[in-house]
């Protein structure tokens, strides 16, 4: 896919990769007299023995109500990728497009500042585009009005760059606890999670992981047949190392049938937008579904007319579970490869 190289986005954006300033008009938006009493966890935090604010980063506490961790359709598997939109974006793209598939991808403020033409072939495609934050910084170590600016600064961006406001958030490191959740809530968004993560955002700094973990990951996962529900993958656009790996990824989930869709087609959300557009379904074997709906994304692509172990590993239990996991899928990786 050839980059039209543009300019970045223009306006008057904070900093990039620095939490934004609080906003006084948007801060408004929210009545923290509503707010659960969660406090405030600075990095290092322990937690608490008792999780009465379901803080996801400490016990993968989930509320049904707003949280997504999978899909609900046995058969269905959600693709995600966070942290771009980067130039590594358009390989995922390229191999997303080239199979008929559609994902979410949940971008940062400052990527989508730096290559707002990189996300709108992304929506263009007909592929969901969620809100991933301003700076990638810790929800739960952040104050309410610091929260917020995270929150619209990046929906400004995204809605600049393609037209479009999304509806779907994911938190990054999954930080997220009752207080955040009320944030989000009340400024119209429901939170996306996952059941499989591939830790592969770790080889962009570590020198010791192995690629290869990444799809025997997945055929670990798809052999999974008695699972009643569908999965959700959490995958990385934004390095170079993890981006060459999905496209494999999305063959092991292929191959073993599995219908590979966006999370706002997995869930049956017809508006994942404030604007009235409706996301289509993967074109898997040019077997798509027609859409309904006044506005349909991807309309000019020949396909038609946005619980796991903690991503950070900040707890030592999740530590330990992941560590044990690695082990077990560097024996498997052997015995396969």
């Amino acid at each position: 896919m050839a980059l039209n190289v543009e300019a970045q986005l223009q306006g008057n954006y904070p900093p990039l990769d620095t939490p934004p300033p609080p906003v006084a008009s948007w801060t408004a938006l929210v009545d923290q007299t509503k707010l659960p009493n969660a406090p405030i966890r600075p990095p290092g935090t322990p937690c608490s023995p008792t999780d009465e604010f379901c803080v996801w980063s400490c016990t993968t506490c989930t509320r049904p109500n707003i949280d997504f961790s999978f899909c609900p359709n046995k058969g269905d598997w959600a693709l995600t990728y966070d942290d771009g939109p980067t130039n590594n974006t358009l390989k995922v793209l390229d191999a997303l497009n080239a199979r008929g598939l559609k994902a979410t991808f949940f971008a940062i403020g400052s990527r989508v500042v730096e290559s707002p033409q990189i996300l709108k072939q992304v929506v263009d495609a007909g592929h969901q585009v969620g809100v991933h934050t301003w700076s990638h910084t810790a929800l739960t170590s952040q104050t309410t009005e610091e929260v917020i600016a995270e929150i619209k600064w990046t929906e400004m961006a995204i809605k600049q760059a393609v037209g479009l406001t999304p509806k779907w958030f994911r938190a990054p490191q999954g930080d997220m606890d009752d207080r955040v959740r009320g944030i989000l809530g009340q400024l119209g968004y429901k939170i996306a999670f996952w059941n499989h993560d591939t830790f592969d955002w770790e080889s962009n700094s570590d020198p010791t992981f192995d690629l290869n973990w990444i799809p025997a990951n997945f055929t670990i996962w798809v052999q999974n047949t008695t699972a009643t529900t569908g999965f959700a993958s959490l995958e990385h656009d934004a390095f170079n190392k993890s981006s060459s790996m999905a496209e494999t990824a999305m063959d092991i989930v292929l191959k073993a049938n599995f219908k590979p869709q966006s999370v706002a087609v997995c869930t049956g959300d017809k508006q994942p937008y404030v604007e009235n557009v409706t996301l289509l379904p993967s074109n898997i074997n040019g077997q798509n579904n027609t859409s309904t709906g006044t506005s349909t994304a991807g309309q000019n692509n020949g396909t038609a007319t946005k619980t796991s172990a903690n991503k950070s590993s900040k707890s030592d239990a999740s530590t330990a579970e992941k560590n044990l996991f690695l082990g077990i899928v560097c024996v498997l990786t052997m015995m396969i490869f």
